[in-house]
């Protein structure tokens, strides 16, 4: 999966997580008679591996449950998950921050990075603006379409996700690879990527700053945060 440059790289940035981090994988798993998991989704598998591969690197700082759509039920009917691979970032109050319907590779891959480091309180500096504003802004939640190739969606993922993040669950996010998703990718009239939905009803077509998204989120426009963004 990764050289072994690459994972040293990994490691090192695995290492900037500031405190633990649970994540939550569903995927079709059917336990067999030995205790082994099959599953049958082959995308699954490969997110499984990458993110036991995060785990192990982590130095314990990563730590990923996995449930079945088959076997747990419950689960998969708490958190509304019909759709597998299905990463969930859940807070300490059971809320979902964000959902990654993505097999995060290729350039989907520092992005996801960049967010489980951000779940682990690592912030930018604009993470303190965003907090400014949060009052005003309504109860949301975000859909940013993706592709493992596009070359725009690695700088526009993190700010969506760290959106999220600091929004304490008022700000929720979905990350969704258009190709695993074709129906959803028609739903929304995705014709190009990065590809954002707000609140079922605004988009943001390609690339976009924090300043365009708390815009898109507030309903106005203004200089928050400052000449860089505005």
């Amino acid at each position: 999966m990764f050289s072994e440059n690459e994972l040293n790289n990994v490691k090192r940035e695995m290492a900037k997580l500031k405190n633990p981090v649970e994540l939550r994988l569903f995927t079709d798993f059917k336990t067999q008679e030995d205790g082994s998991k099959l599953r049958k989704c082959m995308t699954c598998e490969g997110v499984h591996e990458l993110l036991t591969t995060l785990e192990e690197l982590s130095n314990g700082k990563l730590k990923v449950n996995e449930f079945s759509t088959e076997e747990n039920m419950e689960e998969a009917e708490k958190y509304n998950v019909s759709r597998i691979p299905a990463i969930l970032f859940v807070d300490e109050n059971d809320n979902e921050i964000i959902r990654y319907l993505a097999h995060p590779t290729g350039s989907e891959f520092v992005p996801f990075l960049n967010s489980i480091q951000y779940f682990s309180g690592v912030r930018p500096y604009y993470a303190d603006q965003i907090i400014t504003h949060l009052k005003k802004i309504k109860k949301s939640n975000m859909k940013i379409f993706i592709t493992p190739t596009c070359p725009y969606c690695p700088a526009t993922v993190p700010v969506l996700t760290l959106f999220a993040m600091v929004s304490k669950g008022k700000i929720s996010a979905e990350v969704i690879d258009v190709n695993l998703n074709p129906d959803l990718g028609m739903k929304y009239q995705v014709q190009g990527v990065p590809h954002t939905i707000v609140n079922e009803k605004d988009s943001i077509i390609g690339q976009f700053t924090p300043q365009d998204l708390l815009d898109k989120l507030v309903g106005s426009k203004g200089r928050d945060f400052g000449g860089m963004y505005a």
